[in-house]
């Protein structure tokens, strides 16, 4: 992040992560935060993966302030640098989906649960920002990116995004974070069980309820 902050959470939000509903920013914001700190914490965890911010990478974040979003994503990218790859859950146009960044490979993975050709906002501002990471590396050539959609598991619902984005990010922390190639690793195409999506709401859960600052 740019500087510490703190993640506001209301009721109505943890109303709609109980009863399945569409998910507010702010859902996705702690579980990344959680999968972070999992990461960063626990040994039997690879510390390989880094985040990006959901709100600051959001459509609506690069049409209101694109240069310093695209100053961020630089930043973060020079941070994150040593990480085999950088999660980006993305949201534009009612939709969530995960951008998976790895920056040796010079390659973004497309995990879109309702899988279709779409025309990325963040796509030329993630592209600028490769170049100027790569730049001031002193490097002049690859700079850049390729986009790769990932063969994923794919929502039976409208709603589903946020879920199957949060699932999607803990199966590569869990499964396939020391992966080479995660387009070969992670080719599931079934939708996830209700088994699967209620471990990540459980996870959010837990979480929350460890770190939570309850106000009146």
């Amino acid at each position: 992040m740019e500087k510490e902050f703190e993640i506001s959470v209301t009721v109505e939000d943890t109303d709609q992560l109980l009863s399945g509903a569409w998910l507010n920013i702010s859902i996705i914001q702690v579980f990344a935060t959680a999968l972070s700190e999992l990461c960063f914490h626990d040994d039997c965890h690879p510390n390989s993966i880094g985040f990006m911010c959901p709100e600051m990478i959001s459509a609506t974040m690069l049409k209101s302030d694109a240069d310093r979003i695209l100053l961020y994503m630089t930043r973060s990218m020079s941070a994150l640098s040593s990480k085999t790859f950088i999660l980006c859950p993305y949201y534009e146009k009612s939709h969530w989906m995960l951008l998976v960044l790895c920056l040796s490979k010079r390659e973004v993975y497309i995990f879109d649960s309702q899988q279709k050709k779409r025309n990325l906002m963040i796509k030329e501002p993630l592209n600028n920002a490769f170049r100027s990471y790569k730049r001031l590396g002193g490097q002049s050539k690859g700079t850049k990116l390729t986009w790769i959609p990932a063969q994923c598991a794919q929502q039976p619902g409208s709603l589903d995004c946020g879920y199957y984005v949060m699932r999607f990010m803990y199966d590569i922390i869990m499964n396939h974070g020391n992966s080479q190639d995660l387009t070969k690793d992670f080719s599931r195409t079934l939708p996830y069980s209700a088994e699967e999506i209620n471990e990540v709401k459980d996870f959010w859960a837990d979480y929350f309820m460890n770190n939570v600052e309850f106000l009146a």
